[in-house]
């Protein structure tokens, strides 16, 4: 429970680095970065809190509206998210002075934090590096290690959304397997409203030949645009991640695709992780060159 007198005190003065004051809600973004500033300190707990303004000295108490515990429930995860390591937070409503502040309370880690992501990214290379670095933070958090695939999802999608793409998940576009009806793809993101890349994810725990094809063939169906890259995304439970990988990226390098291979890179992968695998395939689609990542996570 967040204790109200420290609030209070913190308050007081405007020298407590532990303490963050703003006046309205915040999208997730700009919330991991005050949630890392309320932290930059030696003290056990960082507070982040919602309703005061700073004025010479101190900060002014102004409120804000009530907020539901479930209501910042979704804003603050997405926040935790885009912050290296998992934190500990409490958040309630305080009453000061007849007015509503909302407090986020985060424990102090003994780990380096950061929040490596490049926002408002447009090229191709950024948006994979972003990408890579969701997928790192993914796999270092237990809630995921036996999480499903749409939960895995709904993490990777979060954090892009949070550093300026739109998403949309599951959305009906292209063709399903049968030809018949819009098929559900997984993420498709966009930029400036025009299509920007589609991600088919998928969990893996050997190399399902058939499971493996009727993914990466999803792929170029659901982009109707024609998409300069798309990304498959393997989120992976193996003991032998290294044996798995040979396995994989002869495979996908092999796959009869309904758009015509020209070439595949094995050796492109220059962040150097033994946990994680990324190669691509390149296409040529009506005349012109596209590409396909194909990025594998070992989730422990």
């Amino acid at each position: 429970m967040i204790n109200k007198d420290t609030i209070v005190n913190l308050l007081s003065t405007t020298k407590s680095k532990n303490l963050v004051g703003v006046g309205l809600e915040l999208k997730p973004y700009e919330l991991a970065t005050l949630i890392l500033k309320a932290l930059d300190s030696s003290e056990n707990y960082g507070y982040l809190v919602m309703g005061v303004t700073k004025v010479i000295g101190y900060y002014e108490v102004t409120g804000v509206s009530c907020t539901t515990k479930e209501r910042a429930k979704k804003p603050i995860q997405t926040a935790l998210s885009l912050i290296s390591s998992e934190l500990e937070i409490e958040c309630e409503n305080i009453n000061i002075n007849d007015k509503n502040l909302f407090v986020i309370q985060v424990k102090n880690s003994s780990e380096t934090l950061s929040m490596d992501f490049i926002r408002n990214p447009n090229s191709q290379n950024d948006f994979i590096r972003n990408l890579i670095v969701a997928c790192l933070n993914l796999q270092a958090r237990k809630l995921y290690s036996e999480a499903s695939e749409d939960e895995r999802n709904d993490y990777i999608g979060d954090i892009l959304e949070a550093i300026g793409y739109d998403l949309k998940d599951q959305t009906r576009r292209g063709t399903s397997s049968s030809g018949k009806n819009s098929g559900e793809l997984d993420i498709y993101v966009s930029k400036d409203r025009l299509p920007f890349t589609v991600i088919e994810a998928m969990n893996l725990n050997s190399v399902n030949s058939d499971y493996i094809n009727k993914h990466l063939d999803k792929i170029f169906s659901y982009d109707t645009a024609g998409n300069q890259f798309n990304i498959s995304l393997a989120y992976v439970n193996v003991a032998d991640f290294n044996s798995f990988w040979g396995k994989y990226s002869d495979h996908v390098a092999n796959h009869d695709y309904p758009v015509p291979i020209i070439s595949s890179e094995k050796n492109i992968d220059t962040y150097g992780y033994s946990e994680l695998k990324i190669m691509k395939t390149n296409h040529n689609r009506s005349g012109i060159e596209v590409v396909l990542y194909h990025i594998c996570v070992r989730i422990h």
